[in-house]
């Protein structure tokens, strides 16, 4: 929620001037009723004297900014505050520059003061409840070249060069590393897949993504060659083609815990700089094949996005190349009919 003084560096570019506006209202907020109620319940659920300083912080920047709070008097109208104005204080933190993860971490702070007047009946409703701050951009995990990928999913192949007879597990992680990496499959998706959703014959699989959606994904080339052999080794050695695509040693489905520890491993082997996650995986897929002008629908079908959008923050491609395949979307998108 922020350290010390945490509500004055907030304030940017307002000088002296507005240090003493937030320190003014501050002051006048420690000798507010109930914030000096909610201060001392803060203070008897174990939060720490620097959380309780950071949420007045907090609250003196919403006085500061929402002049019609103070009334004449000198005291804090909080009913003033409905949904439009708790709307107008989130886009003005946005117009000073304020980070998105400090706005949310603002807006926490005050829907807890609301909730707290709301529990005590002084307001009828928390104008802040369901406001989010804008979204954070996450960073991307690191993108693997063409080669590094070929070097990763490889590794179990070479690791068993010289060995007498297929290794099962082997033949399990090359299969793992082709599909994260042909198919860019989520990690969870992969977690998921049943012998049943590979069937004999058929190059392709059946994924249950997020929201139980399930969607078609092809399979070709090495990843179908992959899930082949093992499919082949498992019924030569009279093991059951039935349960987990992917399954451990007693038989039951690998945790994604275990399949991130198995990306890993290989990635050490293949001596890639960094952490290799399967995530990286399933960036690396889709600015591949973009990079070897793959349509972006296409893309997004196989990621199984709901939106271009989302399909977009996948990949490293740089904006220009992006916005060329969009504007190919567009050009080659027919005009409604009237």
């Amino acid at each position: 929620m922020g350290g010390t003084g945490s509500g004055h560096r907030r304030l940017k570019g307002k000088g002296a001037q507005g240090e003493e506006r937030v320190s003014g209202r501050k002051a006048l907020l420690l000798a507010d009723p109930l914030c000096q109620s909610y201060q001392k319940s803060l203070a008897l659920s174990g939060r720490s004297p620097r959380t309780v300083q950071a949420a007045m912080d907090d609250l003196a920047l919403l006085a500061v900014l929402e002049e019609r709070l103070l009334g004449g008097d000198a005291a804090f109208f909080w009913e003033r505050i409905d949904r439009p104005l708790a709307l107008r204080f989130v886009k003005r933190l946005h117009d000073r520059g304020y980070a998105p993860s400090s706005i949310s971490r603002i807006l926490s702070s005050l829907r807890g003061f609301y909730g707290f007047l709301v529990t005590r009946g002084h307001v009828v409703d928390d104008p802040f409840i369901g406001i989010s701050g804008p979204r954070a951009d996450r960073p991307l995990p690191p993108l693997l070249t063409e080669t590094e990928a070929e070097a990763l999913v490889t590794a179990p192949v070479r690791r068993r060069e010289g060995a007498s007879g297929d290794d099962p597990k082997q033949l399990r992680d090359r299969a793992i590393l082709e599909l994260f990496y042909q198919t860019g499959v989520r990690l969870s998706e992969l977690c998921g897949l049943l012998w049943e959703d590979a069937s004999s014959g058929i190059s392709a699989l059946r994924v249950r993504g997020k929201g139980g959606k399930e969607r078609r994904v092809p399979v070709v080339g090495e990843a179908l060659e992959a899930i082949h052999a093992l499919r082949e080794h498992l019924s030569a050695s009279g093991s059951p083609l039935t349960g987990p695509l992917f399954a451990d040693s007693d038989g039951g489905p690998l945790s994604p815990w275990q399949v991130s520890r198995i990306v890993k491993k290989y990635a050490r082997e293949a001596q890639l700089p960094g952490t290799v996650s399967p995530h990286a995986l399933r960036h690396s897929c889709a600015t591949h094949l973009l990079d070897r002008d793959a349509d972006l629908r296409e893309i997004q079908s196989l990621l199984g996005h709901a939106s271009l959008g989302s399909t977009q923050r996948y990949l490293h491609t740089g904006l220009s190349e992006i916005a060329r395949k969009l504007a190919k979307i567009r050009d080659d998108t027919p005009p409604a009919t009237p």
